[in-house]
């Protein structure tokens, strides 16, 4: 299949998908915009609770805290007032649980690790949506190679093995930040050696990425693709599969390529077009890069089955002999008037060797003579002659 057959056959495919598709698309959508806002509004309270003078309050000497339940006989702003000395009150501690430098230190450090982990919760929520996206993308174009499809066929089937996909990439990223900061660590007392090794290291990491990048690109399709296979056998699969088709694979990202160039150049003439291009070329791209993958597919059994339905010459003697039935010796008139057929040539060559010999080691042991009456036989097999000038049994010229 042609560059030029595979984007038409992924525009067929997306066309049939797109209305599902494009509901699937805005129900993750509010789902993250819903969960993006709820995190930061909590982050906002948790901040606003720890700095509220950040804020814009104005707060009385006897009003509470928000966040914070009131204390009897504690003034959490006394140190705003110019009698109260600097930490607030005479009898306040400065390690104390509200006021002085110390506690704001700890509620800042309080309020860095709640917007940590918010922020992680939100990476965490956004890798499981994404996965569970991309895997009911899947399902439905698969399935819309087919024919029309509806909503319902945007199913999960696979999900695990996308997230397991998912972390071995983490994993891998992981290893590669482990490097880089074993590199700092160990050359941060020659700075020569430290750039050299930010542009060593720099220089490894985009190597291996543009050659990776079909790869990374297509290998989470593949894995879904071989749904019946284990996780490590369709992983090394996904590889060999990259391997063979490299060329055919750089053709999807130079499609890639081309439609983000022709997006670039819509948002010069106008940004209401290019984000209309954008909205219709993004779930299209998607799906480009699943179709290509399953067309690539369907023409590597094709490749395997044509030399079994062109076999060759030598390859069809061998059944061509094993199915020719063994041929009885011929009769003394097709001796005489008919050459030897092909089939016959064939049988001789199937026969057992033995058979042949077995005629020589009979002539040493003739036959006596008989009386005239009575008819004459062959010299050789014994066989009676009925008149004819060769044995009907063996052949030989009487």
């Amino acid at each position: 299949m042609t560059w030029s057959e595979r984007i038409k056959l992924a525009w067929t495919i997306f066309k049939r998908e797109a209305l599902p598709l494009y509901a699937w698309t805005l129900i993750f959508i509010g789902i993250s915009v819903i969960f993006v806002v709820a995190t930061v509004m909590g982050v906002l309270a948790q901040l606003h609770w720890a700095f509220p003078q950040s804020y814009g309050g104005s707060f009385s000497s006897g009003m509470p805290v928000p966040g914070m339940p009131p204390t009897p006989g504690m003034n959490p702003f006394a140190g705003m007032s110019p009698f109260a000395g600097p930490f607030g009150s005479l009898n306040q501690n400065p390690f104390g649980s509200s006021g002085g430098p110390l506690s704001n230190f700890s509620m800042l450090l309080s309020a860095l690790g709640s917007v940590a982990g918010t922020l992680l919760l939100i990476l965490v929520v956004g890798w499981l949506i994404g996965s569970a996206f991309y895997t009911g993308l899947f399902n439905l174009t698969a399935k819309a190679c087919s024919g029309k499809v509806t909503f319902k066929d945007f199913s999960f089937s696979g999900f695990f093995r996308i997230l397991s996909w998912q972390v071995i990439l983490l994993l891998i990223k992981l290893i590669l930040l482990i490097i880089a900061l074993i590199g700092v660590f160990t050359l941060k007392h020659s700075q020569g050696a430290l750039v050299a090794f930010f542009i060593v290291y720099g220089f490894f990491i985009i190597g291996v990425a543009i050659f990776a990048l079909p790869w990374l690109t297509t290998s989470g399709i593949y894995l879904l693709a071989h749904r019946k296979e284990g996780f490590q056998d369709a992983l090394c699969g996904s590889w060999r599969f990259f391997r063979r088709h490299m060329g055919i694979l750089w053709g999807y990202i130079g499609t890639v390529i081309l439609i983000e160039i022709a997006i670039q150049v819509l948002s010069k003439i106008s940004h209401g077009i290019a984000g209309l291009a954008t909205l219709v070329v993004s779930p299209f791209i998607a799906v480009l890069a699943i179709v290509w993958v399953l067309s690539i597919e369907e023409d590597e059994p094709k490749k395997d089955v044509e030399p079994q339905l062109n076999p060759t010459a030598s390859s069809a003697e061998p059944n061509f002999e094993a199915q020719a039935p063994i041929v009885s010796p011929p009769s003394s008139d097709s001796l005489a008037i008919d050459p030897p057929s092909p089939e016959h040539h064939i049988s001789e060559l199937v026969a057992p060797e033995s058979e042949g010999p077995k005629i020589d080691f009979q002539k040493a042991t003739p036959w006596p003579p008989l009386p005239d009456d009575n008819p004459n036989y062959c010299p050789s097999c014994g066989k009676a002659n009925t008149g004819t000038a060769y044995c009907p049994q063996c052949g030989t010229k009487l």
